[in-house]
């Protein structure tokens, strides 16, 4: 007898049915019984699989796939049985048999050891507290905020103000370069003035921007709690930063542009001297790019809000390195890259998909919009951010 014999026509069986005498009564109470069981059996799984498919925060969710297996395999055992009413394959049913038991030990074997930790998990009051908390933390936070908003505000107002006065000192030095150039004979002369004048201007907005930061200072001087103190050191760091790319125009020869590599590498080496964070090392590798001022204003910004977003976030222990890269890739675009080794972030909570977008994202996210460029966030043993613009024509 072959094996396929054995399993679906073994000799000198009969079919379930004989047994009955084939009594259509019973026969079909047989058959109709198994039928209905069986649909059960398969619908219960698929309603179990259905809700782990949709509940994939819940713990020990493998669990519910140990119990469609098992309840599969049952709902297998009574359609056979309607098979065998009529035909004697009753290998195939001990086969299907035999996986079902298979299935029901594993179940029964993997199951007691999991209540304790079944048990153990938080009830709906333990949650329900867990959330009370945190939305205490949150509107402790949004108090937090509130605050940030008002000195920001404070701050704004400052800012217009000084640029009134900047305004104002503009006025008075482009009336007497008018002047200036009336009463000279020769263009060559009248443009050596316009430069010394051009670079006074920058040398002003520098020291007003100096101003600013001043007040800045004794502004967080006035602030006890960690999240302000850090906020304003951010605004401080971002002043700096447009300070600094005013002071490149005024040290360059024509006035309009300048270098952007020993800018940026000035740029990251005052923000890890003024961060709390001196084992944390910075390398800046860039190419040598002409820019003007409409281009080094937002990139400057960048690199100091992704910068400042490392010191902030990846390095719990105070150590660790940065990496801030501009290069063209190979479509001939500007990349600038932002990468640290530190401990990164959770699983799309940016991408685009990110975190709740707080203040510096959200410039962040001006700043690209502003050079018209794409940002890409990878969480890759550290962080890394890839920007990338079209290089900037100059006039």
């Amino acid at each position: 007898m072959s094996i396929w014999d054995w399993l679906l026509n073994p000799a000198g069986l009969t079919p379930h049915g004989f047994c009955l005498s084939w009594a259509p009564g019973l026969v079909w109470l047989h058959a109709a019984s198994d039928a209905i069981t069986g649909l059960a059996y398969f619908s219960v799984p698929l309603a179990l699989a259905s809700f782990a498919r949709q509940r994939r925060d819940l713990q020990y969710g493998w669990v519910i796939y140990l119990f469609v297996a098992f309840i599969l395999a049952c709902g297998a055992t009574h359609l056979m049985s309607i098979l065998t009413l009529w035909l004697p394959v009753y290998g195939v049913e001990g086969i299907i048999k035999l996986i079902t038991a298979v299935a029901s030990i594993a179940t029964a074997i993997l199951l007691w050891p999991m209540i304790p930790k079944l048990v153990a998990l938080p009830s709906p009051a333990k949650l329900e507290s867990l959330n009370a908390e945190l939305k205490a933390t949150i509107a402790e936070q949004q108090h937090t905020a509130t605050l940030l908003k008002e000195s920001e505000s404070r701050a704004r107002a400052s800012n217009l103000s000084l640029e009134r006065r900047v305004d104002d000192q503009t006025a008075e030095l482009r009336n007497a370069n008018t002047h200036l150039t009336e009463a000279l004979e020769q263009r060559t002369a009248a443009l050596e003035q316009r430069d010394v004048l051009l670079r006074e201007v920058y040398h002003r907005v520098k020291n007003n921007l100096q101003i600013i930061d001043a007040l800045l200072a004794v502004q967080a001087g006035h602030f006890h709690d960690t999240d302000s103190a850090s906020a304003l050191l951010d605004l401080r760091q971002r002043v700096y930063a447009l300070g600094l790319v005013h002071q490149q125009l005024m040290d360059s020869k024509d006035l309009k542009t300048f270098d952007i590599a020993p800018f940026l590498q000035e740029l990251a080496d005052n923000i890890i001297e003024t961060s709390v964070f001196p084992e944390v090392k910075v390398s800046v590798h860039a190419i040598s790019l002409t820019v003007g001022l409409d281009f080094a204003i937002p990139l400057g910004l960048l690199v100091t809000e992704l910068l400042t977003n490392s010191l902030r976030h990846a390095f719990p222990t105070g150590a660790g390195n940065i990496a801030v890269v501009l290069a063209r890739n190979e479509e001939q675009k500007l990349a600038l890259t932002v990468s640290d080794d530190g401990r990164g972030q959770a699983p799309n909570k940016i991408s685009s998909a990110v975190p709740k977008a707080g203040c510096g994202m959200k410039i962040i996210s001006g700043l690209v919009a502003q050079l018209r460029g794409t940002i890409t966030v990878r969480n890759e043993g550290g962080m890394r951010t890839e920007i990338c613009v079209a290089e900037p024509a100059l006039a």
